[in-house]
């Protein structure tokens, strides 16, 4: 697949593609790395791992009805791809989990932010989505805040629901959820700007 024509949606300074085989050396260094993965509730993955992760991707991307819209984060300045931002929708279709890690050398950037709010348009203009959530371990004050930035609300603060073994993390976890409705985020936006996200 041509990564150019993979293109779903842009922002201003960012370009959200399909995933391919020839990204995972830029999965590895951010996936693979334990400062960027830190409050994750997994290991650094292995490269075998993001090779299987990719695969995934792209058996993804000919689903249908599709269901799991997990893409590449890419600079529009150099195309340098910088993390991944994932909305996997609901049985129904009519709700989504928004998900994202971005590469630490690009944090505190404003790419994450740009990156969901153009996540936000596609899922609720594109998709017509009823609800979008995300959620993050509590002691994430990066994510939580790229949620509060986006427009989400807190809903819940769930007190060590989430166990892990993984080594140098091992324990439970505390967990924010967020989430944002359709009706909510179409009364944030300017007259005549509820036109669904350009693509490539």
């Amino acid at each position: 697949m041509d990564p150019v024509s993979s293109v779903v949606f842009e922002t201003e300074r960012l370009y959200l593609r399909e995933f391919v085989r020839e990204d995972a050396p830029a999965v590895f260094e951010y996936a693979g790395n334990i400062e960027n993965t830190g409050f994750l509730p997994f290991s650094p993955e292995p490269y075998e791992d993001v090779l299987a992760f990719i695969e995934r991707k792209l058996a993804d991307q000919i689903e249908s009805p599709r269901r799991k819209y997990d893409l590449a984060i890419c600079l529009k300045e150099t195309d340098e791809m910088i993390g991944s931002m994932s909305l996997i929708l609901s049985e129904d279709k009519r709700q989504a989990e928004l998900g994202y890690l971005l590469n630490m050398r690009h944090w505190h950037k404003g790419y994450a932010t740009e990156a969901a709010k153009g996540f936000l348009r596609f899922g609720f203009l594109g998709l017509d989505l009823h609800r979008i959530h995300a959620r993050c371990d509590d002691r994430n004050a990066a994510s939580y805040g790229v949620m509060e930035r986006i427009g989400m609300r807190r809903e819940a603060h769930f007190i060590k629901n989430e166990y892990t073994t993984v080594f140098a993390k091992k324990g439970w976890r505390s967990t924010y959820y967020y989430a944002i409705l359709q009706k909510e985020y179409l009364m944030g936006l300017s007259d005549g700007d509820h036109s669904p996200v350009s693509g490539g």
